[in-house]
């Protein structure tokens, strides 16, 4: 019996080695397999942080492209505003009285008020922002008080053209106020008492 028992043993360790190098085997292709997920999900994660930051830039450009074309637009029609109120001050001085005064003073806002819409249509949003942000660069002091000046009468014309009804005439439309009771296309803007 003692023969068959070292048999027995034998075969007991031949078994534990083959299992052993079978649990072995087995932990070595968890292994690789766990290390090419974790490969896998990096270079995953890696595409679609990519992506994201691709989407974001991309939608960052639009935006601003779309800011900027709105700006352009806008200042555009400031500049076609300003140029049909220089116009209507040109016509109100080509028909005022030779030595008045104030004949002098419309005609120069006219002028003046030409030379900026030409500006503002020549410039743009970006050239006007640049020559502003130079000026402040310049002269911050003079900046600051235009800025606040300009704040002042932005808030006054706002509130005088808020249509409250606090003002007398409120119930007036303005071309009416402007022109005497006329629809014309070409009122003059209506000014704050």
């Amino acid at each position: 019996m003692s023969g068959e028992s070292t048999d027995a043993t034998g075969r007991a360790r031949v078994v534990g080695r083959e299992a052993k190098e079978e649990a072995s085997a087995t932990a070595d292709v968890a292994g690789r397999a766990a290390e090419k997920t974790m490969e896998t999900a990096g270079r995953e994660v890696g595409a679609v942080v990519e992506e994201a930051r691709h989407q974001a830039d991309t939608m960052v450009r639009d935006m601003r492209t779309r800011v900027t074309e709105e700006a352009d637009e806008q200042t555009h029609r400031a500049a076609e505003t300003l140029r049909r109120w220089a116009d209507d001050l040109a016509d109100m001085a080509e028909h005022g009285r030779d030595d008045s005064p104030a004949r002098t003073m419309v005609a120069r806002t006219a002028h003046r008020g030409q030379r900026a819409a030409r500006y503002l249509d020549h410039r743009g949003v970006e050239g006007v922002l640049g020559d502003l942000s130079r000026f402040a660069r310049r002269r911050p002091g003079a900046f600051l008080a235009g800025a606040a000046l300009t704040g002042l009468v932005v808030g006054r014309l706002a509130r005088a053209g808020g249509g409250n009804g606090a003002s007398p005439g409120a119930d007036r439309s303005p071309e009416r106020s402007a022109t005497g009771g006329g629809t014309g296309d070409s009122a003059a803007p209506v000014v704050p008492p």
